[in-house]
Order: structure tokens, then sequence, then C-alpha cells
């Protein structure tokens, strides 16, 4: 007989690698450096990233492309970094090399944070599939970079909120068949998603999850003062917008 106990889901498993050495070892602080634990440290950068949330979600549901707050969530790690004044000087710098340059991959620029090579990524997987030429017809340049006007329009784009959510929401598409996850529930899809964003996606489903449950926010993998999980941050941030009352 089959038991009926259902196994935890994946960002429950993903709670209990952080939880658990809390518990048993009696260890100060928050239990696995989400949102939560940033906020209570960065208490300024934080109340930025809600005032940026609260200002490019009308214009971000207005596109009408699916869950607004599903989708700021991957992006909500990138909008607590954001800074206008620095975009605007690494958007001139992108601009001015990349137009010129076609293999400069360019800085983050945008609310989002995207550079030219995500952008040209998307665009190749644009171009082969009908059902994305026709959802994202903005998205027409089949990363091609070989023109000045290519180029610098795709700057353009990924700096205007227009362009830089048509890129996130087909970056959600894609990923989603790639990775197989329309079985997940959506928390499970945004951890994933999360972690494609901000790790590669060309990186493999199984790479995905056990990057998925480490810190790399907001300095990478590789450094110390990496102290929280971007999937987290994004999981949390979704959680909230869910537990707030209806708009």
């Amino acid at each position: 007989m089959k038991s009926s106990r259902r196994l935890p889901s994946f960002p429950a498993l993903i709670l209990l690698l952080f939880i658990l050495p809390a518990v048993l070892g009696g260890s100060e602080g928050y239990s696995w450096n989400g949102l939560h634990s940033y906020a209570a440290e960065k208490e300024g950068r934080y109340k930025s990233g809600m005032a940026l949330y609260r200002n490019l979600a009308p214009a971000v549901e207005a596109r009408e492309l699916g869950d607004c707050d599903f989708a700021l969530a991957i992006v909500f790690p990138e909008m607590l970094r954001y800074n206008g004044i620095r975009n605007w000087l690494e958007f001139l710098a992108t601009k001015a090399v990349y137009t010129l340059s076609p293999s400069f991959p360019g800085c983050t620029i945008g609310h989002f944070q995207m550079n030219v090579s995500f952008a040209e990524t998307i665009e190749r997987y644009v171009s082969i599939s009908p059902i994305l030429k026709a959802k994202y017809p903005d998205i027409d340049y089949g990363g091609s970079n070989r023109t000045f006007g290519e180029r610098s329009q795709r700057v353009g784009r990924i700096n205007c909120v227009a362009g830089e959510t048509d890129y996130l929401y087909a970056f959600i598409d894609i990923c989603t068949e790639k990775f197989s996850l329309r079985e997940l529930g959506d928390e499970d899809r945004l951890v994933l998603l999360a972690t494609a964003y901000n790790a590669g996606m060309s990186r493999s489903k199984k790479d995905l999850e056990r990057v998925s449950t480490l810190n790399s926010y907001p300095n990478g993998l590789n450094s110390r003062k990496s102290k929280w999980n971007y999937a987290a941050i994004a999981l949390e941030f979704y959680q909230d917008r869910k537990a707030e009352p209806a708009r």
C-alpha cells in the first residue's frame, strides 16, 4: 500500500537546509538569508527596491503578459541594487562601447539589470519559435548584432520598462519550456527561474537546483560578501505580495 504522505515541495526543502543548522546548532540570525534577513540589515535598499516595485508594477501589468508579481519577484533582487545615477552612467558606457564593438558584453543596465548578451540570447530563442515571435513582436532582431542600429536599439530596449519587461517574460516562457517547469507549483517554478536569471540559463536543471541552495547575493557565488540567497529573496518577495490584500 502506498503511503499517503506527500513529500515537501522544493522551496520547503531549501528552507529546511537553512533552518536545521539554526535549530540544531543554536546559531544566531535569520534562518535562510532571504528578503526578510536582507531588509533587516539593508533597510534603505529594501525601501528603495519596494518603491521601485510600486512605481514599475502598473507599467509591467499593462503589458498583459502574465502574473506581474511573479515576474517581478524573479528580478526583485536586481531591483534592490538599482541606482538611477549609476545606471545612467553604465547605460552611456554600454551604448558607446557596444555600438562600436559587438563583442563587448556590456554592463548590466535597466531596472532588471540585463546585459546585451542576455538580450541576444533571448532574441535567438524567440526567432525560432512562431509562438514566441507572435507573443513578442518587438523582440525581432534574432540575436543579430551586425549593424550599428541593431546594437544601439538593443541597448535602449533593455533600459526601458516596455523593452525589459518583454525580455523578462520571454525569459520566463523560454526557461519554463527548457527546464520542463509547467508541472511545478508557482513557488517551485519561481525558485528555479530566479536561479536561472541570476546564475545563467545555460546551466542544467540539476545544476540550477544545486545553485538555488547557495548564497550568491549580492556579489556572486565565490564572494564571502554574498550573505544572501538570491532565490530566497525572490521567493519571500512573492510570498509577501501574495499575502497582501488584493489590489
